[in-house]
């Protein structure tokens, strides 16, 4: 397992993190065994997997009562990370104060804005989040799906990360200036959907491989009525190239999950992959994959196959909402 230390922190991120969402029982992803999220958990800390991150919304707080239950007479190995989807003072402040109590801890490693706002000055938002630094409620503060703007507005703020969507398929950050403003700041960036929801894992070869109710991104036309977006999707591009990805998979003999997570730890913004895993075998072939050491040559390759995606998808990052311009400006 590779370690960060974040910039200007003492706060120590290991290279993968496990994510939550999945264990809250979202209809995305379904219901979830609570004793085998809590075991999966365990078996992170095990193998060097030291970040969790999760959120209040995530099946209404479940998820963070899930990591709770599973960090008791744990917290000091763990570093985690939760978000809040609220923009005000009151609330966010009202937010953290139910997020310990379902965590089971007095303080949050780093503290996240979910999704940035317009229409709430910066300085109301991250004021709040700076009391519950300076209160030793919080450790650290990070944004998720910030664009240039919103960096730009939150300028004079510490943020230590920028959780933000970053794949092979989705490599929209490189074209709209996201990810040179946090290489600019020293913000960490640090990526979610890396396997793009299963694609690149090998088992959706065709639109027709994909669950109906997985189809909610901009990855899929609006017509299939699963997302709230109204775009025609990226179908017709992504899976030719899922194919061709295959074909070299199968040439060099690493898997789709050992060159995706490759790509990403090629990118020196890149300081932690973000993973969901519903149980420890899923946990476990992740793992293995990221400690794969997939030649330059093929990543460069890949690289390259994948070019015509980054230039075809725009600059509107935001994968579930197209309405002007999407939510990360």
């Amino acid at each position: 397992m590779d370690y960060y230390k974040l910039k200007d922190s003492d706060i120590v991120f290991s290279g993968l993190a496990l994510g939550t969402w999945g264990f809250s029982g979202a209809k995305l992803w379904g219901p979830n065994d609570d004793d085998e999220s809590i075991r999966t958990i365990h078996q992170a800390l095990a193998r060097g997997i030291t970040v969790f991150d999760t959120a209040e919304r995530y099946g209404s707080g479940h998820a963070e009562e899930v990591l709770g239950k599973a960090l008791k007479g744990r917290r000091d190995k763990a570093v985690i990370c939760t978000k809040v989807r609220l923009a005000h003072h009151d609330e966010i402040v009202a937010s953290c104060e139910q997020s310990l109590r379902r965590l089971g801890t007095d303080y949050i490693d780093v503290y996240q804005v979910h999704w940035p706002f317009k229409d709430v000055p910066m300085e109301e938002t991250l004021g709040a989040y700076e009391e519950l630094k300076a209160s030793g409620k919080v450790r650290e503060i990070g944004v998720c799906n910030f664009g240039p703007g919103a960096l730009d507005m939150a300028e004079g703020h510490k943020i230590v990360t920028n959780q933000l969507p970053y794949s092979l398929i989705w490599r929209v950050i490189e074209k709209n200036g996201i990810l040179e403003k946090c290489r600019e700041k020293g913000i960490s960036i640090w990526a979610y959907v890396p396997l793009a929801q299963g694609l690149l894992t090998g088992k959706y070869k065709w639109i027709d491989d994909v669950p109906l109710e997985r189809r909610e991104t901009r990855f899929y036309n609006s017509s299939w009525k699963q997302g709230r977006h109204s775009d025609t999707g990226f179908e017709d591009i992504i899976f030719p190239f899922i194919n061709t990805l295959w074909g070299v998979c199968l040439e060099t003999g690493f898997s789709m999950v050992d060159v995706a997570f490759a790509f990403l730890k090629a990118q020196d913004a890149v300081s932690s992959i973000l993973v969901g895993a519903r149980d420890r075998r899923q946990l476990e072939k992740n793992i293995e994959s990221y400690g794969k050491s997939v030649p330059a040559d093929v990543v460069e390759r890949i690289t390259r196959l994948s070019d015509p995606l980054k230039e075809a998808m725009g600059t509107n990052a935001d994968l579930w909402q197209n309405d002007d311009g999407g939510r990360m400006f």
